[in-house]
């Protein structure tokens, strides 16, 4: 595995092991910017999270049910209750791409131009 930056480090640091009991985004913000001394935004924290999982091949899951939040997957159950949602939202994320390539722009400007 790749050596971590410091706050990369940190925020694997900061995930619980195990789904009972995930560490929030807002939570993760506010104990970064208290230990590192600066700004931190969700986007930041995801991205961190993402590059953890793709580059570092860290096994962090998130819930976004009730409790949510990031934590370190333990087990086999964990790893298909993090995947599952992700799985759903790529699958409606390809059906939106492939409904957009089959526009004709053309004929739904045509369209467009004819209502007004």
């Amino acid at each position: 595995m790749p050596k971590l930056s410091k706050l990369q480090q940190a925020v694997y640091d900061l995930l619980p092991k195990g789904a009972e009991r995930p560490r929030p985004q807002d939570e993760l913000i506010y104990l970064l910017e208290q230990s590192e001394q600066f700004k931190v935004t969700p986007r930041l924290v995801s991205q961190i999270i993402n590059d953890l999982i793709l580059k570092n091949q860290s096994q962090i899951g998130s819930s976004r049910n009730e409790p949510t939040g990031y934590y370190l997957i333990e087990t086999p159950q964990e790893l298909q209750n993090a995947v599952r949602p992700l799985s759903r939202q790529a699958n409606a994320e390809l059906k939106r791409v492939d409904t957009l390539l089959q526009i004709d722009l053309t004929e739904f400007w045509s369209k467009e131009k004819a209502d007004v």
